[in-house]
């Protein structure tokens, strides 16, 4: 399973987040990574060039 390392801060926020919405700490990073990778116009950009196209995947896909 693969990990992320997180401060230690974020980390804790994580898991209280997690409490506050009964969900599980996975879905909570899942769902915020999600959100900010829609917000960033930037980020969206890139997505269309070729060199994100080469970016190797680290995660795996459940």
């Amino acid at each position: 399973m693969p990990s992320v390392r997180l401060d230690e801060t974020t980390a804790e926020q994580v898991d209280q987040y997690a409490a506050f919405v009964h969900a599980p700490a996975d879905d909570v990073v899942d769902k915020a990574l999600n959100y900010v990778f829609s917000k960033d116009r930037d980020f969206q950009d890139f997505l269309k060039t070729p060199q994100a196209k080469q970016v190797r995947f680290h995660f795996a896909c459940p």
